[in-house]
């Protein structure tokens, strides 16, 4: 979300689940982008960090709730959109 007012960082656990949710939800395989060298584990600590700050996480849950089985675009709110486009980009098929 690109918000100029500062957010309280929320807890890392829940915000490191939220992004594991949100590249499930997108089809982004982040375990596959690290070892394809896609993203290294400093960009996975910064998406989590980013998440973190985000002041639109609350909405995350209803966002994941409403999606279906088929994987679904990064809501444009999410500030870690760039990141998940890059893995999507980088690892679909040829």
């Amino acid at each position: 979300m690109s918000d100029a007012n500062p957010h309280p960082l929320g807890p890392e656990n829940r915000h490191y689940w939220l992004a594991v949710t949100m590249s499930r939800k997108t089809g982004a395989d982040m375990q596959r982008a690290l070892e394809e060298g896609v993203i290294d584990h400093a960009d996975w600590a910064a998406l989590v960090h980013r998440c973190r700050g985000c002041g639109w996480s609350d909405g995350c849950n209803t966002w994941f709730a409403a999606q279906g089985d088929a994987a679904a675009e990064v809501p444009t709110t999410c500030p870690n959109a760039p990141v998940f486009a890059r893995v999507l980009a980088a690892l679909a098929p040829a």
